[in-house]
């Protein structure tokens, strides 16, 4: 990939060399031999092809699931983990339909707020177990592992001194 100098005349393919706009720059590169139908029929891609229609059944199961759910929990990323839990169960030779109920009852509102009540309990039940010497020592391990962590990674400011710029406090 070669940067073209100046402003080219056209942008695309010409002849063998390619010229293209990416961040804008202008770059050059020589034109690729593949082509959609070689990708299509060749059987060096028959993987490929395989793996591209299971993606588009998995963004289907996906995508419904995620139409089903409440406008506040939408977000995009929501959708690529549906989707990409609906590519790994096809690959397993799950059926369409039981992945949709599974993702369904595993996603809905319900599901969420049995499984955040579930940790709430769960919570409670071990911070009135603890004693205060528990509660200690934890902390004790806790914070070694963070230095030990900070000492890997070549953190080696002190607890008093203010940590470099543009870094997090590791040692809280």
């Amino acid at each position: 990939m070669a940067r073209f100098e100046g402003v080219p005349l056209v942008i695309g393919t010409i002849g063998a060399v390619c010229i293209y706009k990416m961040h804008g720059r202008y770059f050059m590169r020589s034109r690729s031999s593949l082509t959609s139908e070689r990708v299509k029929k060749d059987a060096a891609f028959r993987k490929t092809m395989e793996y591209a229609t299971l993606l588009a059944r998995a963004s289907r199961i996906g995508s419904a699931v995620y139409a089903g759910l409440p406008a506040r929990q939408k977000q995009h990323a929501l959708y690529r983990k549906l989707t990409g839990e609906a590519m790994t169960w096809l690959k397993y030779g799950w059926k369409e339909t039981d992945i949709l109920e599974w993702l369904q009852q595993r996603y809905t509102p319900q599901a969420i707020n049995l499984f955040c009540r579930h940790l709430k309990e769960k919570r409670t039940t071990t911070v009135a177990l603890d004693t205060e010497e528990q509660v200690v020592t934890n902390f004790t391990k806790r914070r070694n592992r963070r230095l030990l962590r900070a000492l890997r990674c070549g953190d080696y400011f002190m607890l008093d001194d203010p940590p470099p710029s543009g870094r997090k406090r590791l040692l809280n």
